[in-house]
């Protein structure tokens, strides 16, 4: 029997791959009569009420035999989030009453953030990150209030993939009625746009090693590289009858790991299909 030898950076890709599953899906349902009149009717409530903006942002460098959390990109891109569905929302006539961008990296489990390194800013050196949560640059909540949208983005991470796949509008989101009401008083409102903004940048070195462990392990037979990566997903939460009731995931233009990192992203069809969008 032929052993074959992988390198240890084959481990480290398994991040970028559980970030693209934060915010990548298919099998998108085709909106339906049934579901085009619900949203119609979202469309009229979002109207009548103000709504809340929560964002989070995770941008990760792959190093060989570890990942690196590049805390000042994923602050900033939390950020330029906000900025983006707050100009869209303002567009549709929908008033915003709050924006809150808590942590970096909010999706991530504890497990998974100790076990990486951090880089406070794009020059900075690189330590190892003990910290859970990750706390933003722009997050004065107390510990109730953490831990409250912390099990928010569990609750959507458990339900990311009935949500996008529904045959109905709107998916039971199971989140515990504390920190329901803990996000409802904070936000000032029952209705919330909850977005992550995800990206993934291996190192050249990282790419290198990873094509050839790739190519070992299938003989030559099909040879592929990491490829950097950027995506955003939205959900509209009802933070009264604690349900989903809209998603769109998507990829994210421009470049996410650029310095200065841009205060707004162009993302085409951003709010399609609740509300349907030409460009």
């Amino acid at each position: 029997m032929i052993k074959l030898f992988i390198p240890k950076v084959a481990k480290s890709v398994t991040l970028p791959l559980a970030l693209a599953a934060i915010t990548a899906f298919s099998g998108c349902a085709t909106v339906n009569p049934e579901s085009r009149s619900a949203y119609d009717q979202t469309q009229k409530t979002l109207a009548n009420q103000a709504v809340a903006i929560i964002t989070d942002g995770c941008i990760v460098r792959v190093e060989m035999g570890k990942n690196d959390i590049m805390y000042q990109h994923s602050d900033l891109a939390a950020l330029a989030m906000a900025q983006t569905i707050k100009t869209r929302l303002t567009e549709k006539g929908i008033k915003v009453s709050n924006t809150s961008s808590p942590f970096v990296c909010g999706t991530l489990t504890k497990e998974t953030l100790t076990k990486m390194d951090i880089l406070i800013t794009d020059k900075a050196k690189d330590k190892l990150n003990t910290a859970y949560p990750v706390l933003s640059s722009t997050n004065k909540f107390d510990t109730v209030a953490n831990q409250a949208y912390l099990n928010l983005y569990t609750a959507l991470d458990k339900k990311k993939t009935e949500a996008n796949k529904a045959k109905t509008t709107y998916t039971a989101l199971g989140l515990d009625n504390n920190s329901l009401n803990s996000i409802r008083k904070i936000e000032g409102t029952n209705k919330a746009f909850v977005s992550m903004v995800t990206g993934s940048k291996p190192s050249i070195g990282a790419s290198l090693v990873l094509g050839t462990a790739t190519a070992v392990a299938t003989g030559g037979a099909y040879v592929s590289t990491l490829q950097k990566g950027q995506n955003y997903a939205i959900y509209l939460v009802n933070l009264e009858t604690n349900q989903i009731e809209w998603v769109k995931t998507g990829v994210v233009q421009g470049n996410v790991f650029k310095m200065p990192v841009d205060s707004s992203y162009t993302l085409p069809k951003m709010l399609d299909p609740l509300y349907a969008e030409q460009k």
